[in-house]
């Protein structure tokens, strides 16, 4: 008995310990200086007006028509990938 509980004790541990240091990290990298911007992020109709490079001539139309003409042009990081 002791064995298996002290297995799954030290495997909690660690597993307690990753993520607590997963945190830390992505403290430490600025991940959640701008937590209030990111969680209005999905609101924001800007999203619809950025041109698109995969869209097809027929998708853009249908977005063109219903959201107006785009004004952006796409830039790493706009639809939240990295800067």
């Amino acid at each position: 008995m002791l064995p298996s509980s002290l297995t799954v004790t030290l495997a909690i541990t660690i597993l307690g310990l990753l993520t607590v240091a997963a945190f830390v990290w992505a403290w430490r990298r600025g991940q959640f200086d701008r937590i209030q911007q990111q969680a209005l992020l999905p609101m924001d109709d800007d999203d619809f007006n950025v041109t698109r490079p995969w869209e097809t001539a027929s998708q853009r139309a249908e977005r063109v028509e219903e959201f107006g003409p785009t004004h952006a042009a796409a830039t790493p990081g706009i639809w939240g990938g990295s800067q």
